[in-house]
């Protein structure tokens, strides 16, 4: 049974993100390291221009901002491994990463030539996927709509790069992507209760804090700072006056920052 530090040379964690989230790199560092302290991958942070310090999490500064594929093509480009394990900054671990299975699955997508492998449940998007297997995982239906989600996914290093658009965002690829993947050997699991790396999906939704991340960091005595964007909140109106006010925060935490590096250690 191969272990999972026998990808080390195969693998590297890609988290995906810019410097208007860089308030979620710190927190998404903590819970990374207190529940993967002994990730055996090179770690890496997609970043823009802001500073980074830390002693695991390698910083890719791909400059300007150009959209999420833009980015995540420049930072391709810099990764010499022929697969990547994506996260985004909002992903925060809940809990230990079960290395065993996450070293046969990694075994298996790679023996099965998976362009993806995602860790996360396709039937909380299509109930009919979870009802027509009884495996933990399955090859998804070349119509799936599901098949570019961004959640965590082991991907294919080159297929992924062959299915960006430049200048499209995040929410594009994964509406208008699976239009792109036929041919691919694509998988994802079909029992959440199943994944090895269990995470919360987007502690970030519509540009505020959702309640569980804020109740997870409570949880864990970790502090967000800095503190410039706010909770989610019930009401349109209500979530367009806490974004707007969010955004003349962070230009303002932006400024303090600019010429400081964010410790993601501390």
């Amino acid at each position: 049974m191969r272990e999972l530090r026998d990808f080390a040379g195969s693998v590297s964690v890609v988290v995906s993100s810019c410097d208007a989230f860089f308030d979620a790199w710190r927190p998404f560092a903590f819970f990374f390291r207190k529940f993967w302290p002994d990730c055996p991958f090179p770690t890496h942070l997609i970043v823009n221009e802001l500073p980074v310090r830390s002693d695991f999490m390698r910083p890719l500064a791909v400059g300007e901002d150009r959209g999420w594929a833009s980015n995540m093509q420049s930072a391709l480009q810099r990764i010499e491994t022929p697969y990547i394990l994506y996260f985004q900054e909002d992903y925060f671990l809940t809990g230990p990463v079960n290395e065993t299975q996450l070293a046969t699955d990694f075994a298996y997508a790679i023996e099965q030539d998976a362009a993806s492998f995602c860790f996360c449940d396709l039937s909380l998007l299509e109930p009919e996927f979870g009802r027509s297997t009884d495996q933990r995982f399955a090859l998804m239906p070349e119509n799936s709509k599901g098949r570019t989600r961004l959640q965590v996914t082991l991907w294919n290093r080159d297929a992924l790069a062959s299915l960006l658009v430049p200048g499209e965002n995040a929410w594009h690829m994964e509406a208008r992507g699976s239009e792109r993947t036929h041919g691919l050997r694509m998988f994802s699991y079909a029992r959440q209760d199943a994944v090895p790396i269990p995470y919360l999906m987007s502690a970030i939704v519509r540009g505020l804090w959702t309640p569980q991340a804020l109740a997870l960091c409570r949880a864990h005595q970790f502090a967000i700072r800095p503190p410039f964007r706010s909770a989610l909140r019930a009401g349109k109106g209500a979530r367009r006056w806490a974004r707007a006010v969010g955004r003349v925060r962070y230009q303002f935490a932006r400024w303090r920052q600019a010429n400081a590096p964010i410790d993601l250690d501390s």
